[in-house]
């Protein structure tokens, strides 16, 4: 059986869910249609984390913005590609690609057709509130062309049936085994992810000034970006880009993550500090709804304030803050595997 994954970005969090997707069913055959645009050095690079037997295609006009020229362009450049897999299943990875996706489908007679958002665009806070209310439209628009929606979490899958379309999920998974030992785990407080509009890194920052008044404790921010110059105050450490290897040291050292995001789908930057045994205070936005269990392994935070109230109590309250973390990682552990996520897609490959 094929299944054709379709994403613009091919970067972060959504070319994750397509690694994890391809690494646990490889009994299917998966060809890959992704656009230019990627965090990482080259697309090569990109591509070199997949299965050897992935097969993929460029999709050249993609691009993350509405432009009708090139959107245009898009649609046709992707409806070519994808009348070479009519019997298939279509699985539309991200906005743009669910929604040229389906229509291209549609054209197409291609009737086993997934689109999981990553990320609902309607919600970003990055655009005007007339930006969202055209995003919604279109989501609305292309759930005319028929298509299944599958959320990347429970909290994306609520915010399409807000809008009248019917959707399920398949909870985003991370099995990463990291050797943890709480004795050792440093009073830190960290992120990571790119420093962008969506992460937030001036709420972040607004949070590390109010904490540094009464406590003495570092935050780390892993990675960089076009907005790391919003990271000025003084107890925050930007390692910029680092390996892997850094990334997992760091997260198994530290006590607290800390996620400022505006929107996610369902992180997993989260998926990964939760296996390193981090005690959780995210921002109250869906996909991050789905991984706190409020007061067991963390909380969620509406404002700044709401944050550094809840930073003190656990640098109040060290051994709460290590009991948080071991949480972390048994509810990680229970739900949020690889294997999970394959078999959830599994059961919806096999069903339409």
């Amino acid at each position: 059986m094929q299944v054709v994954h379709v994403l613009e970005p091919f970067a972060s969090g959504i070319t994750t869910a397509v690694l994890n997707i391809i690494d646990e069913l490889q009994d299917f055959e998966h060809i890959v249609i992704h656009g230019k645009r990627t965090s990482d050095t080259s697309i090569e690079k990109v591509r070199l984390k997949f299965k050897q037997s992935t097969k993929f295609i460029l999709w050249k006009h993609a691009e993350r913005e509405i432009n009708i020229i090139n959107d245009v362009k898009a649609f046709f450049e992707l409806r070519q590609y994808l009348s070479q897999y009519k019997n298939a299943i279509i699985h539309l990875h991200s906005s743009k690609a669910g929604f040229l996706g389906r229509i291209a489908c549609w054209s197409l007679g291609i009737k086993r057709v997934i689109y999981t958002p990553h990320g609902a665009a309607f919600i970003r806070s990055d655009v005007s509130e007339l930006k969202r209310n055209v995003y919604k439209v279109l989501e609305k628009f292309a759930g005319c062309f028929g298509g299944y929606i599958v959320g990347c979490g429970k909290s994306e899958a609520d915010l399409y049936a807000s809008l009248g379309l019917y959707s399920t999920f398949v909870q985003n998974g991370a099995d990463i085994d990291y050797e943890v030992d709480f004795s050792k785990k440093e009073s830190q407080i960290v992120f990571a992810g790119i420093a962008n509009r969506q992460k937030n890194p001036s709420l972040f920052n607004k949070i590390a000034e109010k904490v540094k008044k009464a406590y003495n404790v570092k935050f780390i921010w892993i990675g960089d970006g076009d907005l790391r110059n919003e990271l000025i105050s003084d107890n925050i450490t930007i390692t910029g880009w680092v390996p892997k290897k850094e990334v997992d040291s760091l997260l198994v050292k530290s006590t607290i993550y800390l996620s400022t995001s505006d929107w996610e789908g369902l992180p997993f930057g989260v998926l990964e500090a939760m296996n390193a045994g981090c005690a959780l205070i995210l921002h109250n936005v869906p996909g991050n709804k789905d991984l706190v269990t409020i007061d067991e392994n963390g909380f969620l935070f509406d404002n700044a304030d709401e944050a550094v109230s809840y930073i003190s109590t656990l640098l109040k309250a060290p051994k709460k803050a290590i009991t948080m973390g071991r949480a972390s990682m048994r509810i990680a552990k229970e739900h949020f595997t690889k294997k999970k996520m394959g078999e959830g897609y599994r059961r919806i490959y096999t069903s339409i």
